[in-house]
């Protein structure tokens, strides 16, 4: 029960000034809704200009994507967490369906990629990803459709997805590397 009421109260101390300045209303809906499809073009801009280097990477981020929204999906199978608006909490700045609030996806997604690529080596793409998931995160709180803990577990879930990912390409490679070639006799 005290996470529940330390997750309600977190809720209300961010989503408490919606409605109250109509210009941050509007940033923060963008960043709600639109960053991280500006990150994800960045980055989608960076493969093109430079495939050699980060196409693998992407291919793999992609693949971890799609996994999360197969995970995501099972969550919500064994687990339905309301909304706040479903709640009746704070104020929803936009439009969205009742579906369950855990894990943020769009949260869920930024992260995946911010961790992917600081795991690669790309640290300066990857703390950018990582703020720009904060930033994401943050803002979905403010606007009324997640509470923090929704952020934090989409956090976990993403860094762990990632780490896990990484461990099941690097042993499937090593096994295929071991695989030697059969020789057919005529």
């Amino acid at each position: 029960m005290i996470f529940k009421e330390l997750n309600i109260s977190l809720f209300n101390s961010v989503n408490t000034f919606a409605k109250d300045f109509p210009v941050l209303d509007k940033i923060v809906i963008f960043l709600a809704e639109d960053l991280n499809t500006v990150f994800i073009s960045f980055l989608v801009f960076l493969l093109l200009m430079q495939w050699k280097t980060y196409g693998g990477l992407f291919a793999k981020t992609l693949l971890i994507v799609l996994l999360s929204l197969l995970l995501s999906d099972l969550i919500e199978f064994f687990y339905h967490h309301p909304r706040p608006f479903q709640l009746h909490l704070g104020d929803k700045l936009i439009g969205h369906g009742a579906t369950s609030s855990f894990p943020s996806q769009h949260t869920l997604t930024v992260v995946i990629i911010a961790f992917s690529y600081l795991l690669a080596g790309f640290k300066k793409i990857g703390v950018l990803g990582l703020v720009v998931s904060l930033v994401v995160g943050a803002s979905r709180v403010f606007v009324g459709v997640h509470f923090p803990f929704d952020i934090v577990g989409s956090f976990i879930i993403g860094f762990l997805l990632v780490v896990a990912t990484n461990y099941a390409v690097k042993e499937m490679t090593l096994r295929i590397r071991r695989i030697r070639p059969i020789r057919v006799i005529d």
